[in-house]
């Protein structure tokens, strides 16, 4: 059998990572129970994100390789997305055999059919832990961790509106596993994050950010960073604003939206640049001329940002 890579999306989060991790040593033990070789590898396309780095090293957890395109005569499963923008260069969809997300379908076409394992939940990783039940595979503590970690990250400790009662199961009963309460298991992952007022602004902004393309078939750029300190982030935002304003001029992006998320305050603020009456116009506020805009209640880029600006 060739070799399967599994990767999540560009600008990889803990989720994307996580469940790349923990999907491929389910996948792994199958083919060993099946009697065949294990050929399933975990890879991912950008440095790790802190809490993951944590997660892995607390656990003993064998860092992912890192690729820049796929390898050759490699098959590929996605998780945590499904758009090519956002996939690893060189994907041939001939090459694609699953899809394991839980973000909106992108218009990837295969010329075969594939496994597509797609819930409208708060995680990747909650959809890989509930896989391990329905496979009846053990989950070993190492891959529970890392695997509660992103559903506790990509949920905003369940605070997220794309938090559904299958989320809040899954949570519950890996946190009981591990012997853990998950709020302060989510509250020690977030503090682990490096200091924004430290972190190198590209690391700033681009540390979780993806591609979407409009309607019009022009591309943008929304990237958020949460947080537990906004008031360092916001300290930099003139540095935030030269970051993503020679993004736009690189990348010929119609605008990119920075978002920074107070945890705590569960509210985020806008910063953008390039077409910025495009995004006040969207969510009924001015971020022309430099200003930024605070946005009470707004957690998740998925449900509550790139949503209604795909729809506009």
């Amino acid at each position: 059998m060739s070799s399967i890579i599994v990767v999540g999306h560009k600008n990889p989060d803990n989720d994307a990572i996580s469940a790349a991790v923990g999907y491929a040593y389910l996948k792994n033990e199958l083919a060993r129970r099946a009697g065949e070789e294990a050929v399933f590898e975990p890879v991912r396309l950008g440095p790790l994100p802190p809490e993951t780095e944590w997660i892995m090293g607390e656990r003993g957890i064998e860092q992912p390789r890192l690729i820049e395109s796929v390898p050759e005569g490699a098959k590929v499963i996605l998780v945590d997305h499904n758009e090519m923008l956002q996939s690893v260069d060189g994907l041939n969809t001939d090459d694609l055999v699953e899809v394991v997300d839980h973000h909106r379908l992108g218009g990837l076409t295969t010329a075969q059919p594939i496994r597509v394992n797609v819930k409208p939940v708060g995680s990747t990783a909650a959809i890989v832990a509930r896989e391990f039940e329905i496979e009846g595979v053990e989950l070993p503590e190492s891959i529970a961790a890392l695997l509660l970690g992103a559903m506790l990250t990509d949920t905003v400790i369940m605070k997220s509106p794309t938090t559904t009662d299958f989320d809040r199961d899954m949570i519950a009963r890996t946190a009981k596993t591990l012997g853990v309460d998950p709020v302060e298991y989510g509250m020690d992952i977030f503090k682990c994050r490096s200091n924004p007022a430290e972190l190198p602004i590209d690391k700033l902004v681009n540390a979780d950010a993806k591609e979407f393309e409009l309607k019009n078939g022009n591309k943008v750029y929304i990237g958020q960073f949460e947080t537990v300190d906004l008031k360092a982030v916001l300290g930099r935002e003139a540095e935030i604003r030269e970051a993503i304003k020679a993004l736009v001029a690189e990348k010929g992006y119609q605008f990119v939206l920075f978002f920074a998320t107070d945890i705590l305050a569960e509210g985020s603020q806008f910063i953008c640049e390039g077409d910025t009456q495009f995004v006040s116009d969207v969510f009924g506020v001015n971020l022309n001329d430099g200003e930024s805009a605070w946005m009470p209640g707004v957690l998740s880029r998925k449900k509550q940002v790139a949503a209604p600006i795909l729809a506009a």
